[in-house]
């Protein structure tokens, strides 16, 4: 009850005097208006009380106030309720007072926490005023409901102020001014499409907030095809067809193709991932093989002189075509792979090393006699150890 003092409006629970009040809301709200009719002044007052949309007829004392009549009608005021005339103003012919019963509103500020105005209010430019925030609309600040709308007890009234944000999309920078009231709506504003699974930061269900950028990320996923060589490895296998030794290509190898598909993820067309989803052999690589021989060849002939041991021309020929048949089965341009050169299987370093150019299979029989006889007499017979030990020579 607000006794013989003059009404207040709570807001936030803070108090301002009635007249602020009265400015703002005469006229308008739930008015309660009490007719109070002059009776003789021997029998006191008559009275006619409407509140809350009845109408209650009492009497009244000589002298009675208008807190009188309301208690007469048993009409309780809450705290921030208005009445005019004041409530100790006294009961005279043709005297008429409005009551405004208070609603509770919140006011929500671009989104953060709620301003709570407790008054005898009707419209939303009503209570924005008293709640000191009346410079928000002069800012082009939008209000929902709209400043005209009315409002009742519990609604909340939600202000969203113009914002200065950044938006970066499609390699695009744009500074905007918006009154968006969360990301999803600038969006919309300036027709950004999102695909499914674009990447919006803020999330787009965020509320705007000044200076902000907003990034939206295009994201794709495409289908990319990588081409994989499979070496071949190389097989020695063990034959009694040739002389232990000697070797021979069987097969020549062949590299493999294994084709690998992948999708990959695009982030503003930069690569960020990708993912194996695919794998297919189209060719399967093929070994080379050699052939390393494990037969013991025949014993030579048994020696008849020594001569076989000088570099001489007629005792040398045979000797060095004996031992071309052991290390190479008497082929002079032997080219097996395995390194060695020629009917005496000359090292190219070695072959270079005794004055012969090129390749030893590629000169003739008495080049190659030639260069082994000077081998011969620098470093003996051990530079062909296995076949010299068959032949006898050491």
């Amino acid at each position: 009850m607000l006794g013989n003092v003059s009404p207040f409006l709570y807001m936030n629970t803070k108090i301002f005097p009635s007249t602020v009040l009265r400015r703002a809301l005469l006229g308008l709200g739930t008015a309660a208006v009490i007719a109070v009719g002059a009776l003789a002044a021997t029998s006191g007052s008559a009275a006619e009380v409407l509140a809350d949309g009845e109408l209650h007829e009492v009497r009244v004392s000589r002298d009675a106030t208008v807190a009188d009549a309301l208690a007469a009608a048993e009409i309780e005021l809450a705290a921030a309720d208005d009445v005019q005339p004041d409530l100790d103003t006294e009961v005279v012919r043709d005297l008429r007072v409005v009551v405004t019963r208070a609603i509770t509103v919140d006011v929500v500020v671009d989104g953060d926490d709620p301003v709570t105005v407790t008054a005898p209010v009707a419209s939303v430019d009503g209570v924005v005023r008293l709640a000191g925030l009346d410079g928000l609309r002069d800012e082009g600040a939008v209000a929902t409901p709209a400043w005209q709308d009315l409002v009742q007890d519990g609604d909340v009234i939600s202000i969203q102020r113009p914002v200065e944000v950044v938006l970066e999309v499609d390699g695009d920078e744009l500074t905007v001014v918006t009154l968006a009231a969360q990301v999803e709506h600038l969006l919309q504003l300036h027709d950004v499409e999102l695909g499914p699974d674009d990447l919006v930061t803020p999330a787009v269900w965020a509320p705007l907030r000044a200076d902000q950028t907003i990034t939206v990320q295009r994201v794709e996923y495409v289908e990319d095809t990588e081409e994989v060589v499979l070496e071949h490895d190389e097989v020695r296998q063990n034959t009694s067809s040739l002389n232990r030794g000697r070797t021979r290509v069987d097969q020549e190898g062949r590299d493999g193709l294994r084709r690998d598909i992948y999708e990959v993820t695009l982030v503003d067309g930069e690569e960020t991932d990708r993912e194996l989803v695919d794998s297919e052999v189209v060719t399967e690589p093929r070994d080379r093989v050699v052939l390393v021989g494990t037969r013991v060849p025949p014993p030579p002939p048994a020696r008849t002189s020594t001569a076989g041991t000088s570099a001489g021309s007629s005792g040398g020929t045979s000797v060095w075509d004996r031992l071309a048949q052991c290390e190479s089965s008497g082929n002079w341009q032997a080219n097996t792979g395995n390194g060695y050169y020629g009917g005496l299987q000359f090292l190219p370093a070695t072959w270079r090393s005794v004055g012969g150019s090129g390749l030893p299979h590629q000169a003739s029989k008495a080049e190659q006699i030639h260069r082994a006889q000077i081998l011969q007499q620098r470093s003996g017979w051990g530079q062909w150890p296995a076949c010299s030990r068959r032949l006898g020579l050491r």
